[in-house]
């Protein structure tokens, strides 16, 4: 039995009981929802030896039940200190006294002893152990404790009224009792918490928690996963393209066959107080796909499917390296480095031909985007690499410079808007440093063009030509053409909302540099292309370009029309 005791899913089982929706007292046996967040839970205590989760879930799926019961578990079975903060002050007592009554629960002869019961406080003698609750708009208690165990509960609504609290404050005063580096092997860290508002402080921490430089990982929590969720199927007779989506979704991500009576628990409550058919306000609560959590500040710019069918380009790197070296860029070197600034997914091939298109980050030192820039094969269509970082111009343009070089010397398309003009550009056309670069792209069909002025070199962003980066890449996305390939480039790109005065970018709070970086690189190769002399792999047939096809037509059309007027002899 004594290992037993270290496994919850068995000692909740075997000792704990809760009361059900129904009021019933039930054995806990972990639900579907909470045994897929317990595997993830023990994915990462087995991988890695501690616990950092971002719980992104649907309303009333057991997740605060699971992570409280976790919590009184260790404090049960180890001497450790756990804390779980609420976002509402009415919790604490309801959750501590449903923690005191499973240590009631446990068998004497395994029953920790109690120390002290206060108001925020369970505490063992013999273990010695503490459980702390408390809240986020109250005071934090156990400050002056090692915390090994930290429940952070609908995080998402704290920065929210009526408790305006910014969790980042929050996080900041227990920073100094949680264990770092080597001393966190045992310490768990949840975050959970239903979706609020895109750009909000819990949405910028489940995006964090994407890249893969995050300590944190994330999980998301659909509503199928409840098993009780469910009503009379009779008036299913047919499912919506929406719920057909849904359903396969759910089977490849979930191992989720969603059923008929599931779909009817859906429809009905959508139509319910308080939703009364309000899909976007049901969906924040009871999400079928992650986007749909967050509710968006202003008119989202591209659909879920366009979403969808950008997440299916995503691929991971190959290598990460730093671009080193002083004097001129095409001495550089590419270093490998676990962390890089440089992702890379092919190196360069000696027969191909490439384009760079790059972001230059604006804003204060706070709110700044980065530098973003991505490398584009014109034979195959797909992001080849990417740098990105926060560097000075001078710096930048020198790494753009060697990244070109790199790559064939690629066209360069950087942004020439503002500061990127007056001092990136003059550096990368050799009237700064003792080199220039000798491929940076011109837009030829520009009607302001004028015997080819300094300022005509690289891409100028304006209302025009963001309408035309945003139109390409919506249909080039439907049309399943656009390799966007970066996970950083596609999450910003569903973030991209129309704003109440009509300019288009991220919501406020967050960046949109990756967005822009790759629009830039992948439209400039669309018009670098059709001029370009592309490589085909000897004995194979060359495919035409879209341009070589209209070209075609056009010549098809023409002769059709000398046929008819020459009775069939085509004069030449």
């Amino acid at each position: 039995m004594a290992c037993e005791l270290y496994d919850f899913a068995w000692y909740a089982s075997h000792f704990w009981t809760l009361s059900d929706k129904a009021g019933q007292i039930v054995t806990f046996n972990m639900t579907r929802t909470q045994r897929a967040l317990d595997r993830e839970y023990m994915r990462q205590i087995d991988g890695r030896g501690f616990v950092r989760l971002n719980v992104l879930k649907l309303r009333q799926g057991g997740v605060t039940t699971w992570a409280t019961g976790r919590a009184t578990h260790a404090v049960q079975t180890q001497p450790i200190t756990a804390l779980t903060l609420a976002h509402d002050d009415k919790m604490p007592a309801v959750w501590l006294g449903r923690c005191k009554a499973w240590r009631d629960q446990t068998p004497t002869e395994v029953r920790p002893v109690i120390g002290v019961t206060q108001r925020n406080e369970l505490s063992y003698d013999k273990m010695p152990s503490r459980y702390y609750v408390g809240s986020a708009g109250g005071t934090f208690p156990g400050m002056g404790d090692t915390i090994r165990f930290l429940h952070l509960s609908e995080v998402g609504s704290w920065d929210k009224a009526p408790v305006h609290v910014d969790p980042s404050t929050v996080l900041y005063d227990l920073a100094p009792a949680l264990p770092t580096g080597g001393m966190r092997l045992g310490t768990v860290i949840l975050r959970e918490s239903t979706g609020k508002m895109v750009g909000d402080w819990w949405h910028r921490a489940w995006m964090d928690g994407k890249d893969s430089g995050s300590e944190f990982c994330n999980i998301f929590l659909p509503w199928y996963l409840q098993e009780e969720y469910r009503d009379d199927a009779s008036e299913v007779l047919q499912r919506t393209p929406y719920e057909l989506d849904m359903a396969r979704y759910a089977l490849a991500e979930f191992d989720v066959e969603i059923t008929d009576a599931q779909l009817a628990w859906r429809r009905n409550g959508i139509r319910q107080d308080p939703y009364f058919g309000n899909i976007d306000e049901w969906a924040c609560r009871y999400p079928a796909f992650e986007e749909e959590a967050f509710l968006s500040p202003g008119l989202a710019l591209y659909t879920r499917e366009q979403v969808d069918s950008a997440r299916r380009t995503i691929r991971e790197p190959a290598d990460r390296v730093n671009i080193q070296g002083l004097g001129t860029p095409e001495l550089a070197g590419f270093e490998a480095n676990p962390s890089g600034e440089m992702l890379v997914w092919e190196w360069p091939n000696e027969h191909c031909h490439y384009v760079i298109g790059a972001d230059c980050q604006w804003g204060d030192k706070d709110t700044a985007d980065f530098d973003s820039a991505y490398v584009q094969c014109l034979e195959t269509s797909r992001k080849v690499a990417k740098i990105k970082g926060r560097y000075p111009l001078n710096v930048w343009g020198w790494k753009l410079a060697a990244l070109g070089h790199k790559y064939n010397l690629a066209a360069l398309a950087p942004e020439r808007n503002a500061k990127a003009a007056d001092g990136l550009m003059p550096l990368l056309q050799g009237n700064v440093a003792d080199w220039r670069y000798p491929n940076i792209w011109i837009r030829t069909d520009d009607v302001s063009l004028k015997g080819h002025r300094p300022q005509d070199y690289g891409w100028l962003t304006n209302n025009h030509t963001k309408g035309e980066l945003i139109a390409f890449s919506q249909h080039a996305t439907t049309e399943e053409s656009y390799d966007w390939c970066d996970e950083a480039a596609v999450n910003q790109m569903a973030t991209i909302i129309t704003h109440e005065d009509l300019s288009i970018g991220a919501p406020v709070g967050m960046n949109d540099d990756d967005w822009m970086a790759s629009m830039i690189t992948s439209y400039v190769s669309h018009k670098v292309r059709p001029h370009t002399n592309l490589y085909v792999e000897p004995g194979t047939v060359k495919e035409l370009t879209d341009w070589e096809h209209r070209v075609a037509e056009h010549v098809d059309a023409m002769d059709e029309i000398d046929h008819r007027e020459t009775g069939g002899e085509v004069e030449w």
